[in-house]
């Protein structure tokens, strides 16, 4: 029985004999991870000028909105569900 406080060493000689590997096409994730980073930084900028000017325009609250509808598309067809 191994504990999480065993050695590194330990863990890999008994997974060495014992485990199995499993390899995961992460691709799908990676792609959802990049589409959320791009949307994220367009919002953070968005915020970062709201921040330093003070002035939210409305084109600016529309293109918010649709990157935040955006978002939940891209995390409600998630290839985890």
């Amino acid at each position: 029985m191994l504990f999480i406080l065993d050695p590194p060493n330990r863990y890999l000689r008994k997974m060495a004999i014992d485990g199995y590997i499993v390899n995961t096409d992460t691709t799908p994730l990676k792609k959802q991870y990049e589409e959320m980073h791009k949307i994220g930084i367009n919002i953070n900028q968005i915020a970062k000028k709201v921040n330093t000017t003070g002035d939210l325009y409305p084109e600016e609250m529309q293109e918010l909105k649709e990157m935040v509808k955006e978002l939940w598309h891209i995390l409600r067809s998630s290839p985890l569900k």
